[in-house]
């Protein structure tokens, strides 16, 4: 963990080496896709928080890695799903109810709704690789970005579960990615 941690700091850390010309086309946009958006820096972050909560940060890790490449790979080639952003702000209302604890959860129903979640933005960052870019790059980038924002919401459920006021802080952090969920379903 501490590994991953690292090498996803080193990667951001690094960014402004790559505004020279002609270097990584393509890496420096998929960093920074992720983090940018602010639907993805939300869900993929819930992903983690929810992790925290189940304790199977590696297999939401695995999940959602996998989702994202296929999801990505597919979108790039010019399959976009119907309703992608309707369906980037409901996947943010799944998540927030999910991390808030409001209906009791199965492991399987987490799963799936981090796999669903998960494949709906390797979509939208399929479909929104900048023109030019080098796909592999691109990819690498934005997978290394979700790595981490996964990773940092976990550790953030870790921390926030050793806090007296842990399930408040959790259900109000749900609250926000919903009212931004409800804000984007009907803007």
């Amino acid at each position: 963990m501490k590994k991953l941690l690292t090498l996803a700091a080193g990667l951001l850390i690094s960014l402004p080496s790559f505004a020279h010309e002609g270097h990584h086309h393509g890496l420096s946009e998929g960093l920074l896709h992720p983090l940018t958006g602010l639907d993805h820096l939300i869900a993929l972050s819930l992903i983690g928080l929810l992790a925290s909560q189940t304790g199977k940060l590696k297999l939401s890790l695995a999940q959602s890695v996998f989702a994202l490449i296929v999801a990505a790979v597919v979108a790039s080639m010019g399959f976009v799903p119907p309703m992608l952003e309707t369906g980037l702000a409901i996947s943010l209302l799944v998540m927030a109810v999910l991390v808030a604890k409001v209906l009791p959860k199965a492991a399987s129903l987490a799963g799936l709704a981090v796999c669903l979640v998960a494949a709906l933005h390797g979509a939208a960052h399929g479909n929104e690789v900048p023109a030019g870019a080098d796909m592999k790059l691109f990819f690498a980038g934005f997978i290394a970005s979700s790595i981490a924002l996964i990773s940092g919401g976990y550790l953030l459920g870790k921390a926030v579960q050793k806090s007296t006021y842990g399930q408040k802080i959790t259900r109000t952090i749900a609250g926000f990615a919903g009212a931004f969920g409800v804000t984007a379903l009907v803007a």
